[in-house]
């Protein structure tokens, strides 16, 4: 017999829908609203096409709609998403960005990592609780499927850090091309006269226009918002492009910024956030301007990939009472740059140190060209790599062991309780946004050149930054940190989309020998596995096959064509 559940047993308050007492300065890590409510959505994801700046192209979406539904819950809610895969010819997947699955793995959405694909025509449940508040997204971790269109806005409504009057909602940041990702990919990883890719526009909320203001052709439409004088409004800012760094400002206003992925910080304010890819920022806009019209703007910074469009995606905010027309505003100047925002800055409200390093992990980062002549990205010298077929996850349900394919980059960390140093490298003048599945990581140091224990700046241990979205500067180290308190196979990697492809990741396995007692229902993974293998035309008990997956109508080998263990993951975004 189930145990009634009974809200806020045992806690400071008795009210869940004020958080059974807790408040913006208790610790989310260890203590967690009960309010014995459960929200539940059913996603499904379709061929289409769509048109978001007037030129329409095939599209994969998720309810018929980009950016797909919003999932909205209380801190504390137990979350239930159902998804369906609709799709004629693609696998597919949800990873809920940032969500740190505590205890519950297998719900983290990753093919070849957590899970199989889940294949067309099946559906699964994805249920877990919303341990933390803020700001997020939830994207397909299939190939390259995000930037097609498989993504959407999520809220989880907590305590905020300063007071604001409105909730204006989800601004939704995104890169854009008229022709589909899937289909660029091959030229991207060609080795001889392939590399980083142009895109053609960027979205707010899935909206923009094509082509210049005033001309005849122009298509499309912008994204709007009124404000009233006087009052301040939440927005709440998410980044889900492939490949592209924003600045995003609104002629003539500051704002102050009250959070960073999930974890609130202490406010500060600013008039440009630099927002990297997949990272989020809940920001208060004072309507304090004259009454008028103002470009809301998300400029690409072409230093770190290029869009044609770079400096023309914008949106526009109307001020209630005024000419509610085209405006005429200036942006701000500022120097064009790839950067994350001052980790001066970035100050937890809830203050945790950083504790000496029980284990360290250092990858130095190249790219070179395989065998094949396609890029890959290396790690240490180790290009990642695992199967679809054959998870590290359902091996582990399997067999109790972890599959070989990752080689060195699957890294056993076996004890809870301990703190783990990533260090993080790279010649090349390029940066990378860095995210971490199923923990938030301390920011200890970052820096140009390498990293240098004797001779680099010296960590900082107090109350460091704290996300799961950080900046590997260009030709520079990032030093994170975290405590190892979440057992599960969880992947480390870089969120532009090509890069994840091309084997810019690793997975860490924590806590091997309990992994399998935290795992509710084994039959949800070995049946998703079970029916990936039939679609696939794969030996379900061997995993032997030829494992193709077909984009847009076209078949191609879901590796390119270098080998059959060689993943294809969507960073999304």
């Amino acid at each position: 017999m189930t145990k009634k559940c009974i809200p806020c047993e045992g806690q400071p308050g008795n009210d869940p829908n004020s958080y059974c007492g807790y408040d913006i300065n208790t610790n989310y890590y260890q203590h967690v609203p009960k309010t014995c409510r459960t929200v539940e959505y059913t996603l499904t994801v379709s061929n289409t096409t769509i048109a978001p700046d007037g030129v329409e192209r095939i599209a994969l979406l998720i309810n018929g709609q980009m950016p797909g539904p919003l999932i909205e819950a209380n801190w504390g809610d137990t979350v239930v998403v159902h998804l369906i895969n609709a799709l004629q010819d693609n696998g597919t997947s949800f990873h809920f960005h940032g969500v740190r699955q505590n205890y519950t793995s297998e719900m983290d959405g990753v093919p070849s990592i957590t899970q199989c694909p889940l294949a067309p025509g099946q559906k699964m449940t994805y249920t877990w609780v919303a341990s933390q508040y803020g700001t997020s997204w939830y994207h397909s971790h299939y190939a390259i499927q995000a930037s097609e269109g498989v993504f959407g806005p999520m809220i989880i409504h907590g305590p905020h850090a300063a007071p604001y009057d409105k909730e204006a909602g989800m601004i939704v940041l995104q890169d854009w091309h008229h022709q589909t990702t899937s289909s660029m990919y091959d030229a991207a990883q060609d080795g001889k006269v392939g590399g980083p890719r142009v895109l053609d526009n960027g979205l707010i909320n899935g909206m923009n226009t094509w082509g210049p203001d005033g001309a005849a052709n122009q298509t499309g439409k912008r994204f709007t918002m009124d404000f009233d004088y006087g009052k301040s409004y939440l927005l709440r800012l998410v980044n889900t492009a492939i490949q592209s760094t924003f600045k995003f400002y609104i002629d003539g206003h500051n704002f102050t910024v009250i959070s960073t992925d999930f974890v609130p910080i202490k406010p500060y304010v600013t008039n440009i956030l630099n927002i990297n890819i997949g990272q989020r920022y809940n920001i208060i806009v004072h309507a304090d301007q004259p009454i008028g019209d103002y470009w809301m703007r998300a400029d690409n910074q072409n230093a770190c990939a290029r869009i044609t469009q770079a400096l023309d995606i914008k949106g526009i905010v109307h001020y209630n009472g005024g000419p509610m027309s085209t405006p005429t505003s200036s942006g701000y100047n500022y120097t064009g740059a790839c950067v994350d925002e001052p980790y001066a800055s970035i100050v937890p409200i809830v203050p945790l140190n950083a504790m000496a390093a029980n284990k360290e992990i250092d990858e130095t980062v190249v790219i070179a060209t395989n065998a094949q002549n396609l890029y890959r990205w290396y790690l240490d010298g180790t290009t990642f790599q695992s199967q679809f077929d054959d998870p590290t996850l359902y091996g582990i349900l399997k067999n109790g062991s972890v599959p070989n394919y990752s080689g060195d980059l699957a890294i056993e960390v076996p004890e809870l309780g301990e703190w783990v140093y990533i260090v993080i490298e790279s010649p090349i003048p390029l940066p990378h946004p860095i995210h971490l599945h199923g923990h938030d990581f301390f920011i200890l140091g970052e820096g140009r050149g390498t990293y240098n224990a004797a001779s680099s700046p010296a960590l900082n241990l107090v109350n460091p930054p704290r996300r799961d979205v950080a900046l590997l500067p260009a030709a520079g180290y990032l030093v994170l940190a975290f405590v190892t308190d979440n057992p599960g196979v969880w992947l480390m990697h870089c969120h532009i989309g090509w890069h994840t492809s091309m084997g810019f990741a690793l997975q860490i396995i924590e806590n091997l020998a309990n992994i399998r007692s935290t795992i509710d229902d084994t039959c949800m993974v070995t049946e998703v596995c079970d029916a990936w293998n039939k679609y696939a035309g794969l030996d379900s008990t061997s995993g032997i096959g030829n494992e193709n997956s077909t984009i847009n109508g076209t078949t191609s080998n879901s590796n390119g064509g270098t080998s059959s263990r060689q993943i294809m993951f969507d960073s999304g975004v």
